[in-house]
Formats: structure tokens, C-alpha cells, sequence
């Protein structure tokens, strides 16, 4: 097959997404409970397509009117957050489909995800992606061969040579094949993450297979395809929620998330209002460190940063965390044009929200600290400079696992005396 791999199956862009509609409605609709809150999640998996659908293949020519249907999806996401922390009790859905047949069905999908992220030539893989960022395609533009190319770089060559890439890869940047290598370990982070956090945090095998194949099925996933700057960072979180119980590991995670992408920043303080006594010290420690690091190396000037933005990366000034630094009037971004005063109360706005998080609930269970992180994490596309409104699959994974995750009362009980092991532990040893 020489071209994408879903076109060589005679699907066009559209026919996928409305397979993808029918394949998560035969799955995951409720057609017993029709009125039911996961027909509504099903409903709201779908609110933002008509607006992505508008940027596929226009890019900087998208209309005005799909950022508005992207910021009114992302709302309603956000609302169906918060009002998921006053939920008590979840009743237990299982999928239309049982074990074997939802392992089988991901394993397929999988493979067939796996094989296009590899095949997908860099220009078509750009051209589906609504979060492409503005002028990625110079900094992945392979220059001209020169005579006087250094020793290094035809060593590097040679190994491409021998490596057993696709045609379509062959002649492109290192950088380009790096970043399909990350892309395809986030997918497989993604995917074995999401089980995983369904077998052990929700206690069912089941709905761990259910999110990873639903992750699969979504239009989102095909349109970001090749996007490691969003999918490490997803992974990365999704992770950082499996091992929330080290809060070293979980810093080391969610610190890495906000030196690759500064939208993941608010997590950082999020995180810390979840864990008490000593485990908030390390956590906030090993973040704060990590996130630190990863920006000095990007700014330290040593070729790092460049790299960092042909694997994907975003810096604080692509994402509108600078003032002075404006978005091209090309219609990249919604506040192209518009004067940077507009854009100042979102931004504080969202701070305000990241503060109202870090300290409500003051005794956050793992549940609160999905639903919230998931949150923030949507209500950073409103201030993102660059394509904002677009980053779906930052948040995604977060919201599949709103929208499958059972009743924790147990867990709940958990995860509270987790979050005081620091006092409990002093007051033990003070009493022996």
C-alpha cells in the first residue's frame, strides 16, 4: 500500500468518523437506560468533531465559526466535569460487547493504528491534524544536501539506510522518524495505561479494555495520528494517575507533561493540594525540579529546543504565557488579531481556577483528582494561543476515565488515608 493506510482501505475521512460514531454507540450506548449519563458522554465523545471536521486539510484558512463549535464542545466538557464531583454514586454499566470480543477488537484497531502512524507520509499526517502548530512544517522541512556535510550526519544517514522504515520516511529527518518512534510508544502507553487503570483503580479488567478500545475508536485519535506533542503528555498523565500512590514517580510524570507542553503547568499545583505531609514535599519537589530543568535545557540555547519542536514540544510562548508575543494574523488562532487585553482576564481566569482546585476539596480522592486534572486540562484550550481549542487528546484519555469509572466508595477511603500517610505515620510513632 503506498498512501495512508485507511485510504488504501477505501475509507475516506468521512466514512471513518461515522463508523467510529456507530462502532461506540454499538459498544457503550445504554439502549436499556436511554436516559442515562453515559449516552450523554457517548453524545459528548462526538460535540467537538463538526469543528475539528472544519480544519482538516485548512489549517491557517479555517473559519472563525470553528473555534467557536470547538469552544462551545470544550464548555460542555468542562461542565460535565465539574458537575461530576457531585456525583455520589455511579451505577455500574458494563459495554455491549463481553472480555474476549473487546480485547479482540482493540488488538486490530491497535495494529492497524500502529502500521499508519508508521506509513503516514509527514505532509498528509500534517494535513489531518488540526493541532498541527504554526510553521512545524519549516522546522521538519529537510534542508538541501550540502557537500560539505558533516561526518556525523552521513554516519546518522547510513543508519537510516539500514533501519527498515517505509518509503514514505526514508528521506526525511531524523527528527521526523524520532518523533513517529514516540508517537507510537504513547499510543501503546496510552492504550496499555488505560487497562491498566481500569484493572487495578477500578477493579475491573473490563472497563480498563472498554476505555482503551473506545480511546481507539474515536476520530480524534486518527486525526492526531502522528501529534507527539500531545500524545506524550497524555501518556505521560495517564501514568502519573496509575502511579499516583509514589508521589515521586507521579512528580517525575507530571513534571515532564508540563516541560513538554506548558498546558500541563496548572497540574503541578493540582497535584500538590492532593498529597499530604511528605509525600507533597517530594512530589512537589521532583515536579517542580523536572519542569525546571526541561526549561533551561529548552532555552539553553544547545540545539535542544529545536529538537523539542520537530518532536512536538510547545514553549510558553507558543501557548500564550508571554504577553508580548502575539499570535500571526493568519487565522492560527481565535485571538489572532484581537488586542492581548482580551486574552488577559481568560488567563486569569483559569489561574483563579487552578488555585480554587489546589486547595477544593481539601481531602481530594483519586476520583476528584481525575475529574479535576481533566478539567484543567480542558479549560486550558480557552487562553492556549496557538490552535487552542484543538489539543482534544490532552484531555481525552482524563475523560475517558470520567466516563467509565465506577463507584469508588472503597477506593475513596483509600485514597484519604493515602493522602494523610504523613500525619498518621508521625502520630503512630509518636504513641509507640
Amino acid at each position: 500500500m503506498n498512501g495512508p493506510l485507511v485510504t488504501d482501505l477505501g475509507l475516506a475521512p468521512i466514512v471513518w468518523l461515522f463508523l467510529a460514531l456507530l462502532g461506540c454507540a454499538t459498544l457503550f450506548f445504554k439502549f436499556s437506560r436511554i436516559w442515562s449519563v453515559r449516552n450523554l458522554d457517548l453524545l459528548l465523545l462526538f460535540a467537538l468533531v463538526p469543528g475539528m471536521m472544519m480544519f482538516v486539510g485548512r489549517h491557517d484558512q479555517a473559519p472563525w465559526i470553528a473555534y467557536i463549535v470547538l469552544f462551545l464542545g470544550t464548555a460542555a466538557w468542562l461542565a460535565r466535569f465539574l458537575v461530576d464531583l457531585g456525583f455520589s454514586r455511579r451505577p455500574l454499566l458494563e459495554p455491549n460487547l463481553n472480555a474476549s470480543g473487546l480485547l479482540t477488537l482493540s488488538i486490530g484497531v491497535l495494529g492497524l493504528l500502529l502500521v499508519e502512524t508508521v506509513s503516514l507520509p509527514v505532509g498528509e499526517g500534517a494535513a489531518r491534524n488540526p493541532a498541527e502548530p504554526s510553521g512545524r512544517e519549516d522546522v521538519n522541512a529537510r534542508p538541501p544536501a550540502s557537500a560539505d556535510e558533516p561526518e556525523e550526519k552521513g554516519t546518522v544517514q547510513q543508519v537510516l539506510d539500514i533501519a527498515p522504515l517505509p518509503s514514505s520516511l526514508r528521506q526525511e529527518r531524523p527528527q521526523v522518524i524520532v518523533a513517529r518512534v514516540l508517537a507510537v510508544l504513547a499510543h501503546l502507553g496510552l492504550v496499555s495505561g488505560l487497562w491498566l487503570i481500569g484493572w487495578k483503580h477500578f477493579e475491573r479488567s473490563i472497563t480498563g479494555l472498554s476505555m482503551a478500545s473506545c480511546y481507539l475508536l474515536l476520530p480524534y485519535t486518527r486525526m492526531a495520528l502522528v501529534d507527539s506533542g500531545q500524545l506524550i503528555p497524555a501518556a505521560l498523565i495517564i501514568y502519573a494517575v496509575f502511579w499516583y500512590a509514589r508521589p515521586a514517580i507521579a512528580g517525575l510524570l507530571i513534571g515532564l507533561a508540563a516541560g513538554w507542553i506548558p498546558a500541563c503547568l496548572g497540574l503541578i499545583a493540582l497535584w500538590t493540594g492532593f498529597y499530604r505531609g511528605r509525600s507533597r514535599v517530594v512530589y512537589l519537589a521532583v515536579a517542580t525540579s523536572v519542569a525546571i530543568v526541561c526549561a533551561l535545557l529548552g532555552s539553553a540555547g544547545l540545539g535542544v529546543s529545536e529538537w523539542a519542536r520537530a518532536l512536538g514540544a510547545r514553549s510558553i510562548a507558543e501557548v500564550g504565557l508571554l504577553p508580548q508575543f502575539e499570535p500571526r494574523p493568519n487565522g492560527s488562532s481565535f485571538w489572532g488579531g484581537m488586542n492581548s487585553s482580551f486574552r488577559l482576564p481568560v488567563l486569569i481566569g483559569y489561574l483563579a481556577m487552578v488555585m480554587i482546585f489546589s486547595f477544593w476539596p481539601a481531602r481530594k480522592d483519586l476520583s476528584q483528582l481525575i475529574t479535576l486534572s481533566a478539567a484543567l486540562l480542558a479549560a486550558s484550550q480557552f487562553w492556549y494561543l496557538d490552535k487552542g481549542g484543538t489539543l482534544v487528546l490532552l484531555y481525552l484519555p482524563l475523560a475517558l476515565l470520567v466516563m467509565f469509572r465506577p463507584t469508588m466508595n472503597a477506593r475513596r477511603l483509600r485514597a484519604g488515608a493515602f493522602a494523610r500517610n504523613g500525619a498518621a505515620t508521625a502520630a503512630a510513632n509518636q504513641a509507640s
